[in-house]
């Protein structure tokens, strides 16, 4: 009787047992081994379908000043609120000079934006910028990024004649700059002009009246550009920018700093592989 119970329940513990060591193998032999593969094999699409490249960030202009506002009513320079700005244009180069739809853009969008400053006054974001308005303070600004900034495109010279630099466009042969701005607003408020601080200027200039770390005031700002070509072949870019307000090259307290990058290799555009 107790041999029989024994085999009783003994088939079942040993196909458990089985089930256990097959299921053991998968995940720490088998399923490595598919992952490692998979993972190769998807690595050596992606270098193929990006050994030619198509487009890539060829410069980009940054641009950073200050801007003072005047809220009394005579203009006596008794309360100011002091607002530091920074503009961003980004170029694109599609490398052949004959346009195909192959290196023209059908669809442009930009996402994943992370903006991050250590100065902890100051209500900052981030804009659409008109590019006829880089270098230029607006105070009341429309098209506040949020989640992500999609522009309509531009084909033809017809086009463009009719269009609004208001908002959000881009020439289908990469010939304009995606432009962004950054304002931190009301970094400084109720600023009175004394007889001890002397004259103010409404530019970068008015930081020598002030102690604020610089550093600390400088931004870093981050994103994602999303094109698709007339093939309907889609491509992304990680961009990041530092928008440093003082190197040893210069400083906003002059009035403003300008960076131009234009020898740039570390921000191509990756062609997208369905797997």
């Amino acid at each position: 009787m107790w041999k029989q119970k024994i085999n009783k329940f003994g088939l079942p513990i040993l196909l458990i047992i089985i089930l256990a060591l097959c299921y053991i193998d998968y995940q720490f032999i088998f399923k490595p081994i598919f992952n490692r593969n998979q993972f190769a094999k998807e690595m050596i699409m992606l270098a193929q379908a990006n050994q030619t490249p198509i487009f890539r960030v060829s410069k980009i202009i940054k641009y950073s000043s200050a801007e003072a506002i005047d809220l009394t009513a005579n203009q006596n320079l008794q309360d100011l609120n002091i607002h530091q700005y920074s503009d961003i244009a980004v170029y694109i180069d599609n490398f052949e000079k004959e346009l195909t739809p192959k290196n023209t853009i059908k669809e442009l969008y930009l996402d994943n934006f992370k903006m991050d400053v250590a100065y902890e006054y100051g209500m900052p974001n981030l804009y659409y910028k008109n590019p006829l308005m880089i270098s230029k303070f607006r105070q009341i600004q429309e098209n506040k990024i949020e989640d992500s900034l999609h522009y309509e495109i531009v084909y033809t010279n017809a086009e463009n004649q009719n269009s609004n630099y208001e908002k959000p466009i881009f020439f289908t042969d990469c010939s304009n700059p995606i432009t962004i701005g950054y304002i931190n607003e009301d970094v400084i408020n109720n600023y009175q002009v004394t007889k001890q601080n002397g004259l103010v200027a409404f530019d970068g200039r008015i930081f020598n009246n002030l102690e604020i770390d610089l550093q600390k005031l400088s931004p870093k700002i981050s994103f994602t550009i999303h094109i698709k070509n007339n093939l309907n072949e889609s491509f992304v870019c990680n961009m990041s920018a530092n928008l440093k307000l003082e190197t040893a090259e210069g400083s906003i307290k002059s009035g403003y700093i300008i960076e131009i990058a234009d020898d740039i290799k570390y921000y191509p555009f990756f062609k997208e592989v369905k797997i």
